[in-house]
This record gives structure tokens, C-alpha cells and sequence, in this order.
């Protein structure tokens, strides 16, 4: 498996890993105001993470690219400081950090969308003059 496939389904596993132990203490101690932050964790962080991560196997050009580590990077900071901004909110804090959260994984997402429309061609005419 390429570099960021393996970086980003890791990375995935351990938000998932983390979604779930919050679910649990959600669940435990009956703080059921935080489950949009529980949520967050588990689409952002996991899904989010998980779906790049194949998109890097399926389309192993992407992973050749010097974008790919900035866009690994910018996403999964973007989410840890979402993530770590909706916790705030739903404490009832200002919604500062999430603010800055969104902006920054909005922006990893377009990077995702950028490497894959520069580099996700090379693929597709590689293939296309392969059939």
C-alpha cells in the first residue's frame, strides 16, 4: 500500500478508535450535549480520513505529488482543531476555534480536490490508452 493510503487509513482508524471511546464516555456519564462533537469526530476525522486514504490507493499518482504531504497535513490539523472547537461549543465556549477548524479543513478538502483533478487525469489517459 502507498505512503498516504497507509498514512490516511491510520490516521482514520485512530479518530475512529478516539469516536468511539467519546461515544462511550457520551454514553457513560450522560453528557449527551456532545454529540455533534462525537459526530465530528467520526465523519471528519474517520470517514473523511478512511475515504482519502483509499482515494490514494486507487489513484497512486496523487501520492507522487509534493502536494500530497501538505494536504495530508493541513486536513488532519484542520480536523484535530475542529474537532477540538466543536468540543468547546457544545461545552458552551465561543465558537472560535471551530470557526478556524472549518476553514482549515475546507481548505485540506480542496487540496484533496486539486491534487485529484492535476494528477487523477494522468490515471485516467494512462488507462485510457492501456485499453
Amino acid at each position: 500500500m502507498q505512503r498516504y493510503a497507509y498514512l490516511y487509513i491510520l490516521l482514520g482508524l485512530v479518530w475512529l478508535i478516539a469516536a468511539m471511546s467519546f461515544g462511550i464516555w457520551l454514553g457513560a456519564t450522560e453528557h449527551f450535549g456532545f454529540a455533534e462533537s462525537h459526530a465530528h469526530m467520526a465523519l471528519v476525522g474517520f470517514a473523511s480520513s478512511v475515504l482519502f486514504g483509499l482515494i490514494h490507493h486507487a489513484f497512486p499518482v496523487l501520492s507522487r505529488s509534493a502536494m500530497a504531504m501538505w494536504q495530508l497535513v493541513v486536513y488532519q490539523v484542520g480536523a484535530a482543531i475542529l474537532v477540538t472547537g466543536k468540543v468547546i461549543v457544545d461545552g458552551g465556549g465561543a465558537p472560535t476555534v471551530v470557526k478556524v477548524g472549518s476553514i482549515v479543513v475546507l481548505l485540506g478538502a480542496v487540496l484533496m480536490l486539486v491534487l485529484f483533478v492535476a494528477k487523477g487525469r494522468v490515471v485516467e489517459g494512462a488507462a485510457a490508452r492501456a485499453l
